[in-house]
């Protein structure tokens, strides 16, 4: 699920800078207990600077800053979109300034530096030729004018298989679910056909291989996504039993599909997945996040206030009327921070965008009662105990109520499981804190356990 606090989680972003010499630099940002390496990449061509924000795991990838300004006393960017302002001062071998970043702020110390990456370990990710066969597939989506390009995985290349689309989580991912050096939708991939069973994963829409943009795509584009897919695959003759699996936001998209299309989708799976309104499961995943960032009871507080009026606006108004609102109640939490000029249109810059935007209103419109207590298939729902951005206790008990509404005589009998991992985060991997900071680090991709429970339950179909 994205993470939607005003006060941006700074161990997500990158951020930094240092002395006025061309180069790389890097710094360590350190707040609540929780440090970040940050690298930058200082160019100069004749009087002109300008500054990189570089990604630790891949050198390659560069994130321009928006506003520059370098004389001999000062260094100065600006980054809108993460609402990060930094101010350093040289020193002789360094650079000592200011990190701000929506209401924080933290001190920075910048020094030259090359930049070595480490590769993380992935266990996990299947690599070298396989003894199962894959395919190619694009997928026309008529009605948005865009062609899905994935990957069909299945045993062998002769005979029928149950075959499982996976659907992965909130913002832009490819076929592999990628993210941190992880691919989980590979390794589950790998692993269900070693144990007899098919999959279909795909580029999203703008990603990869696949047409289209994803930049201001809602939910309802995404469900358009899945509904192309299903009507191709579902045709193959390789198909046995058709379901659906889906992470995190995925598990909004499964679910409603198959509640709505009954005779197409045999199984579900729900993993990381929410069960009650999500305009209140978002107050859950900030109160966890925050608590972990330190922040007082009355900060949380004033949070759960701030985004209850949001997400009351953006449910109830539109067009120009909406966007005045959310200006405006983003403007008094800037002046009540007591922010400077510059830093108020950065911050605004970094959040009216997405909150104005038609994925947020599509996802906290969403309560996923509407759709499971009208599911006829089996399901099963895979959870974290330590998932701090989809709370497993609260989702995994709404889901089941739901889901005892949806019992019917009328339909052949189902199976109907859930199980909690206690030590998994959100991602269904082995944890400490279940902090999102924490996920590079782990160098399983996914909980062994997970994988077999999930072909264990398919195969048992």
């Amino acid at each position: 699920m994205k993470n939607l606090s005003l006060l941006l989680l700074f161990f997500l972003s990158f951020c930094a800078v240092s002395q006025i010499s061309p180069g790389n630099w890097k710094g360590k940002l350190t707040a609540m207990g929780t440090t970040q390496d940050i690298y930058l990449s200082v160019e100069k061509s004749n009087s002109t600077y300008q500054v990189f924000l570089i990604a630790p795991s891949n050198p390659e990838v560069k994130f321009p800053c928006d506003s520059v300004a370098v004389s001999d006393s000062s260094f100065y960017f600006s980054l809108a979109k993460l609402g990060i302002v930094y101010e350093g001062r040289p020193t002789k071998d360094s650079l000592i300034g200011e990190f701000r970043q929506n209401g924080f702020v933290l001190d920075l110390l910048m020094s030259p530096s090359k930049i070595k990456p480490e590769k993380p370990k992935r266990p996990q990710t299947p690599v070298g030729e396989q003894d199962y066969y894959t395919e190619e597939i694009l997928v026309e989506n008529t009605s948005d004018s865009l062609t899905l390009s994935g990957t069909l995985t299945l045993p062998s290349d002769s005979g029928k298989f149950p075959v499982v689309i996976l659907v992965s989580g909130s913002g832009p991912q490819n076929r592999d679910s990628e993210m941190f050096g992880h691919k989980p939708f590979a390794v589950i991939a790998d692993h269900l056909a070693k144990q007899g069973i098919g999959s279909f994963r795909y580029d999203e829409r703008g990603v990869g291989r696949s047409s289209g943009e994803f930049q201001g795509a809602d939910l309802e584009d995404l469900y358009s996504d899945l509904t192309a897919v299903v009507e191709v695959i579902q045709e193959r003759k390789e198909v046995s039993k058709l379901g659906i699996l889906g992470h995190s936001e995925g598990g909004i998209l499964a679910p409603k599909f198959a509640s709505q299309n009954k005779k197409q989708i045999e199984f579900v799976v729900m993993m990381g997945a929410p069960g009650m309104p999500i305009k209140d499961m978002m107050h859950l995943q900030r109160e966890a996040l925050y608590k972990d960032q330190g922040l007082s009871k009355e900060l949380i507080e004033e949070q759960k206030r701030l985004f209850t009026f949001i997400d009351s606006v953006v449910l109830s108004k539109s067009g120009e009327e909406k966007s005045l609102q959310l200006k405006k109640v983003l403007m008094d939490f800037a002046d009540k921070k007591g922010m400077s000029e510059a830093e108020k249109m950065t911050f605004l810059s970094s959040q009216f965008d997405q909150l104005d935007g038609a994925w947020y209103k599509s996802f906290v419109s969403v309560v996923p009662e509407d759709y499971l207590k009208k599911m006829k298939c089996s399901v099963l729902v895979l959870g974290g105990g330590k998932d701090v951005q989809v709370p497993s206790s609260e989702n995994m008990k709404a889901i089941g109520s739901a889901l005892k509404k949806s019992r019917s005589r009328l339909f052949a009998p189902r199976t109907i499981q859930f199980v909690k991992y206690g030590e998994l985060n959100h991602l269904l991997q082995p944890c400490e804190t279940g902090m999102p900071d924490e996920y590079q680090k782990i160098e399983t991709t996914i909980s062994r356990d997970v994988l077999f429970s999930l072909s264990d339950f398919i195969n048992s179909l």
